[in-house]
């Protein structure tokens, strides 16, 4: 499992920073996303869709994501 923290991000940041740590996972691995801002939450979620990771878990400013 690994552990990414987006606090203080822009939404283009956090996202660029989480697929920074996506890509290179190996398969039903997991990934803990923190972050403060809503719009870093939209557009992770949106990432999530369009590149068919597996949302775990979605809790109040913590996403778990599984590739």
């Amino acid at each position: 499992m690994k552990e990414i923290n987006v606090t203080g991000l822009q939404c283009t940041q956090a996202v660029m920073a989480v697929l920074r740590e996506l890509m290179p996972m190996n398969d039903n691995e997991e990934i803990h996303v923190t972050y403060e801002e809503p719009n870093a939450r939209r557009d992770i979620m949106a990432l999530i869709k369009r590149r068919k990771y597996n949302l775990v878990k979605d809790d109040e400013k913590l996403l778990i994501i599984s590739k």
